[in-house]
């Protein structure tokens, strides 16, 4: 049986559109977070499956050690911001390494409701970090 190039085509564009909507989305991750100066390589993120069918986005961050609070937020807001690819996760979850005594492990997540509502105004960064769930 022999392909012919139309359906090949189609065959790749199929299976290779969810890998490529992720590098957008880690992109704008990435680009967003520059702005801030917080470095987030592409190694840090991944999109993990839920139960529901849907994915959750995971972003491991490290901090210096007075500044994890930004950092925490930066990754919120880069996340949010990526959604705008037209990827929308079902949550956000996002851990800040900080370098204090032996090291500190601060994970997070959020709904993509809270998410929008901190990008669009409606909430400002403090009422946010008490709607977020410390883990």
């Amino acid at each position: 049986m022999r392909l012919r190039p139309l359906s090949v085509c189609c065959l790749v564009v199929l299976t290779a559109s969810p890998s490529l909507a992720n590098s957008e989305y880690f992109a704008m991750v990435r680009q967003t977070a520059r702005v801030y100066r917080v470095a987030v390589m592409m190694d840090q993120m991944n999109f993990v499956a839920d139960g529901k069918g849907g994915q959750t986005f995971h972003i491991d961050l490290k901090s210096n050690r007075n500044n994890f609070e930004m950092v925490l937020l930066v990754g919120y807001i880069a996340a949010g911001e990526a959604m705008k690819t037209g990827v929308k996760p079902s949550e956000i979850h996002v851990t800040v390494e900080v370098p204090l005594g032996e090291g500190y492990r601060l994970m997070t997540r959020a709904k993509i409701d809270d998410v929008e509502r901190l990008l669009d105004g409606e909430v400002n960064a403090a009422q946010f970090a008490r709607l977020i769930e410390y883990l």
